[in-house]
C-alpha cells in the first residue's frame, strides 16, 4: 500500500463535535504552539512474541489535551475520535487524555519532521496502547462525538450500509417499535458485490425506541433467526434501542450505558447458547472414542424473516446478518 502524500500548505487539522468552539489549524500554527517531547514505544497489535513490529522514538508535538482545552470540551462528552485523510478512524476514552502518558498530536520524530510513512504532517500518538487502537496517522480531524444512543426529538435519520453478495442489495427495510416495515433510500447500485448505503428519516418522539433493519436481495429476505458467527457466519436482524430526551433534556449518562451493557450481555448470552447446537448441526466436533456419532450435515430450514434492524446516523458497527446478507450500522 502507498502512503498518502498530503500537501502541507493545504492541509488542515479540524477539531469538532461536542466542543464550545470548533477549530481549524494549519501546520504552521501547530508548530508555533508550545511543543512537548514524549519518549514512547509503539507495538503493532499483530506483533508476535519476539516479533519485529515494535519500535521506539522520541516524539515532538502538541498535547491532545491542549487542543481540546482550547476548543472547550462539553461536560456530556466522554469519547474522542480521530480521523485520517485515508478514512481510517480510531478512538479513545476522553479520560485517557488527562491521565497517564500524554496523548500527543505528533509533528516530529527523533528530531526530524515526520516522514510520509510515519504520518506526515501530523499523527496521533497514544503511548501505552496498541498502535492500531489510537495512533492515527495522517491526521485530519479530531472529533468529540455525541452519544449515538441519544437522539434529539423531531425528524431523525437512521442510516447504515447493506451488503448482499452475488445478487446485490435490492432494498433495505426498517421497522420502528415493531411497526410496519418502511423502505429506506438507497445509494446508486454500482455492482452486486458492493455494499449500498441506506438512510431513513423517522419522527423521533420522546421516550425509548427500538429500531431494526433487514436487507432484501431480489425475492429473498435476510434470515431473521440469530446464529453465532461460527461455524458458518452469524445471522439475524440487527436491533438497537435509542433514547429520545423530553424537551431536549439529556438523560442521565448511566442510562444509555446501562442499555448498551444490557444489550451487549444479552447478545453474548444468546450467541453462547446458540453456538454448541450450531456446531453440532454442522458435524463439529467430529466423533471420537465413546461419543455418539454426529448427525450428518443438514441445511437449516429457511424461515421468513420477521423484523429488521436499524441504526441512527453515524453508527459504525459491522454485523453479518445471515444468508450472505450484511447490514452495517
Amino acid at each position: 500500500m502507498t502512503a498518502p502524500r498530503v500537501d502541507r500548505d493545504r492541509w488542515r487539522l479540524r477539531v469538532r463535535g461536542l466542543v464550545e468552539h470548533e477549530l481549524e489549524f494549519t501546520l504552521r500554527q501547530l508548530l508555533a504552539m508550545e511543543l512537548v517531547e514524549v519518549d514512547a514505544t509503539l507495538v503493532c497489535v499483530h506483533n508476535p512474541v519476539g516479533g519485529d513490529r515494535i519500535s521506539s522514538a522520541r516524539w515532538l508535538g502538541v498535547p491532545l489535551g491542549a487542543l481540546l482545552g482550547t476548543a472547550g470540551v462539553r461536560p456530556e462528552s466522554d469519547q474522542v475520535l480521530t480521523h485520517s485523510v485515508t478514512g481510517f478512524t480510531a478512538g479513545l476514552p476522553l479520560e485517557m487524555v488527562g491521565e497517564g502518558p500524554t496523548p500527543l498530536v505528533a509533528l516530529g520524530m527523533n528530531d526530524e519532521p515526520l516522514t510520509i510513512r510515519n504520518g506526515f504532517p501530523a499523527r496521533l500518538l497514544t503511548p501505552g496502547i496498541w498502535g492500531a487502537d489510537a495512533s492515527t496517522k495522517w491526521l485530519a480531524t479530531i472529533d468529540v462525538p455525541a452519544d449515538r444512543s441519544t437522539v434529539a426529538s423531531g425528524p431523525a435519520i437512521a442510516a447504515g450500509i447493506a451488503w448482499a453478495p452475488r445478487r446485490g442489495v435490492s432494498g433495505v427495510e426498517v421497522a420502528i417499535d415493531g411497526g410496519p416495515w418502511q423502505s429506506a433510500r438507497l445509494s446508486p447500485h454500482i455492482a452486486p458485490t458492493l455494499w449500498r448505503q441506506w438512510a431513513l428519516t423517522w419522527q423521533a418522539e420522546p421516550g425509548e425506541h427500538q429500531l431494526q433493519v433487514r436487507t432484501l436481495s431480489g425475492d429473498e429476505v435476510q434470515e431473521e433467526n440469530p446464529a453465532p458467527p461460527y461455524p458458518q457466519g452469524s445471522s439475524g436482524y440487527h436491533t438497537i434501542r435509542a433514547q429520545v430526551p423530553d424537551n431536549g433534556a439529556q438523560p442521565p449518562r448511566w442510562r444509555p450505558r446501562l442499555a448498551h451493557t444490557r444489550a451487549d450481555l444479552t447478545g453474548r448470552l444468546r450467541l453462547a447458547a446458540n453456538a454448541p447446537p450450531a456446531w453440532r448441526r454442522h458435524g463439529y466436533p467430529p466423533p471420537t472414542g465413546l461419543r455418539r456419532p454426529v448427525a450428518s450435515r443438514t441445511a437449516r430450514p429457511a424461515t421468513a424473516p420477521t423484523e429488521p434492524a436499524l441504526t441512527p446516523a453515524g453508527c459504525s458497527n459491522v454485523e453479518r446478518l445471515g444468508s450472505g446478507l450484511w447490514v452495517v450500522c
